[in-house]
């Protein structure tokens, strides 16, 4: 569905003479409004749902690693740095390495956390933050990446499906 997706973005921006990364970005989002419309008479649904939170999920994480940046950069400048680091287990919500492996990576791109072990049989991810006040705080963090991950990877899905 995706390359039916990118190939009418093209065609559309080939057929109104705007054949620039611009002009296709531009056909692109015009021609998601068309399927998001008319999602149910085509079956596209799911698509179009999954296109939509994934598009969320990459400007809500693009504006979490801008947030944390400024956190360790404030910590990194101040006169006397006084840090406190912590490592804390985080029970997953799903018990698949793949998106265990997806959420690692996710906090390891966000500045001040890096995600050190994952425990498949206990569903525990050990994360190392560089200041956390409290473990809950580096819970909430990890459950907030997940549950939006989740929400992007499960959209359009049932409770029938997703089971």
């Amino acid at each position: 569905m995706a390359l039916l997706h990118l190939a009418l973005a093209f065609g559309l921006a080939a057929f109104a003479d705007m054949l620039s990364p611009l002009g296709v970005l531009a056909a692109f989002v015009i021609v998601f409004g068309v399927l998001r419309l008319s999602g149910n008479l085509f079956g596209i649904r799911r698509y179009a749902l999954r296109v939509d939170y994934g598009f969320r999920f990459v400007l809500w994480f693009i504006g979490e690693v801008f947030k944390a940046s400024f956190d360790v950069a404030r910590l990194v400048l101040r006169r006397r740095v006084a840090t406190r680091p912590a490592v804390v287990a985080v029970r997953l919500q799903r018990a698949d390495d793949a998106i265990a492996t997806l959420i690692g990576a996710l906090l390891t791109l966000t500045p001040g956390t890096l995600a050190l072990d994952y425990d498949s049989d206990a569903q525990l991810m050990y994360v190392h933050a560089l200041d956390a006040d409290t473990a809950d705080d580096i819970e909430q963090g990890v459950r907030a990446i997940e549950s939006r991950l989740l929400r992007w990877i499960d959209a359009g899905l049932t409770e029938e499906d997703a089971a």
